[in-house]
């Protein structure tokens, strides 16, 4: 049965996934600094090209697995019937798709090379595919903390297969296979632990799931084109190396998306619970809205001072030609995390129409305007039309929002954030300038960590609902734990 998830409590929920984010994102972070030095810049372009592709695929059955979430997130609804309609959708567009590559097979020579990687990007999509279903149950039926946790497994199987092929010696190809065999034995434990059994859809079931995702599946389809579109342009018009620069300067950018990937699904079951209730759910947005961008904040301002010192110690001197693409991501990180709160309420109000008319705006925005700049500034015009579409996302959901709850959702903590955020970039920028920090792990891990505590250390002294925020989040772990200690 599923839990009562429109009492879902957020800081709880959110602070599990958030730990599990961590593990996910350093899994990733250890595999593309490897991957880096030993494929090199083309190597990495090449494999996160097919990645791209295949998870452009992705977003059709993500649509669907999606709108299941959503069906099973509501109270008193049966999964089981869900999740068989899922399988079957899943493997139909699967085998669809698989066709269709096989038949444009000569075409896709060209950009592909041997036809084993057109077989890795349909092993990608199948395996992608059953994991979002299977995790989506999962976290729909109230546990969108701990699917969080059957993630970071995943993140942690894949990098062990990916460094035993690449070890053997299978390099790319490795790299596509060890994702593929760790994404599904992961898929085999959401399913257990969701303790669901498929059964076959009922008319009704698929009437229900096709209402939702009639708008949500080209809305994904639209915002995972805008989100790969970069490194699918990078790799067709200025080339392979171009989309290897892209990918690790992304990923230095990924702890900026922990606390709003950490409130994403909890906000989107819980708003879904209280629509169905008919309860409000402005508040939650709110407090949601306030700390989206905690993290994103500092990594901003901390790649701006220090983007060739990032780049070139973590992957080497070859990549330290994407020091301005890592400025420019980190600012877009900015406006991609303090919308993903709207998203998620919104996409809890039953509303995908409202996300498919956003996301087609940022599309029409992004494309033309990507297209222009790469081929005249190449890598970091492709970044910069990114960042003006993302900011243009975001003031529409502002308005949208007004409409819809008759506020402006600009909370103050985010102005707190941003005061903490440009002291901390004095601080970082004045210290690396009076030392004159050279290269090297030890110093990096030295002023990452001091621009770390100076802008922690300034938002708790200058903000004071972040100190009560802080108490209330925190205050229930250090008692649970203190209780555990009394007892032993």
């Amino acid at each position: 049965m599923t839990r009562n998830t429109a009492r879902l409590s957020l800081g709880r929920e959110a602070l599990v996934a958030l730990v599990a984010k961590f593990f996910v994102a350093l899994t990733g972070f250890v595999g593309v600094v490897v991957f880096a030095r030993v494929l090199g810049v083309d190597g990495v372009g090449k494999y996160y090209f097919i990645l791209a592709g295949a998870k452009l695929a992705t977003q059709v059955t993500s649509g669907i697995n999606d709108a299941i979430k959503k069906r099973v997130s509501e109270i008193d609804v049966a999964p089981e019937e869900y999740l068989g309609l899922g399988l079957v959708t899943n493997t139909a567009f699967v085998a669809v798709v698989a066709a269709v590559l096989w038949a444009a097979l000569p075409l896709l020579r060209e950009y592909f090379g041997p036809p084993v990687f057109v077989l890795g990007l349909v092993a990608i999509l199948g395996s992608l595919s059953l994991f979002a279903l299977a995790n989506r149950v999962y976290a729909g039926i109230g546990h969108p903390g701990a699917s969080f946790w059957v993630d970071s497994l995943r993140s942690v199987l894949t990098l062990a297969a990916q460094m035993a092929f690449l070890v053997s010696g299978f390099f790319v190809v490795g790299l596509i296979f060890g994702l593929v065999s760790a994404t599904i034995a992961s898929a085999a434990v959401a399913l257990l632990l969701a303790g669901v059994r498929p059964s076959l859809p009922s008319r009704e079931t698929a009437r229900n799931t096709a209402v939702f995702a009639k708008s949500i599946v080209p809305t994904y389809l639209m915002q995972n084109l805008y989100s790969r579109l970069d490194v699918l342009l990078l790799y067709v018009v200025v080339g392979s190396s171009a989309a290897g620069l892209y990918e690790p300067a992304l990923r230095l950018t990924v702890p900026a998306v922990f606390i709003a990937s950490s409130i994403n699904d909890s906000l989107s079951v819980k708003a879904s619970g209280l629509h169905s209730l008919d309860e409000s759910v402005v508040e939650d947005l709110r407090n949601s809205l306030s700390y989206t961008a905690l993290f994103a904040v500092p990594v901003f301002f901390g790649a701006t001072a220090i983007p060739e010192l990032l780049m070139g110690t973590v992957y080497g001197p070859d990549f330290r030609d994407g020091a301005l693409a890592l400025v420019g991501l980190g600012l877009f990180q900015v406006f991609n995390t303090y919308r993903k709160p709207f998203n998620s309420v919104i996409y809890g109000m039953d509303r995908p129409d409202l996300l498919l008319r956003v996301s087609t705006l940022t599309l029409l925005v992004n494309v033309p305007l990507a297209v222009v700049l790469g081929f005249e500034y190449g890598l970091v015009g492709v970044v910069a039309a990114t960042v003006v579409s993302e900011a243009v996302r975001v003031v529409t959901y502002l308005v949208v929002a007004h409409r819809l709850f008759d506020q402006v959702l600009l909370p103050r903590p985010v102005l707190h954030q941003f005061v903490a955020g440009a002291g901390m970039f004095g601080a970082v920028e004045g210290m690396t300038r009076l030392l004159d920090v050279p290269a090297g792990w030890p110093w990096l891990l030295s002023v990452v960590g001091f621009g770390a505590a100076t802008y922690f250390a300034l938002l708790t002294l200058i903000s004071g609902h972040f100190r009560l925020t802080v108490r209330e989040v925190l205050g229930p772990v250090v008692r649970n734990v203190r209780s555990a200690v009394a007892e032993r």
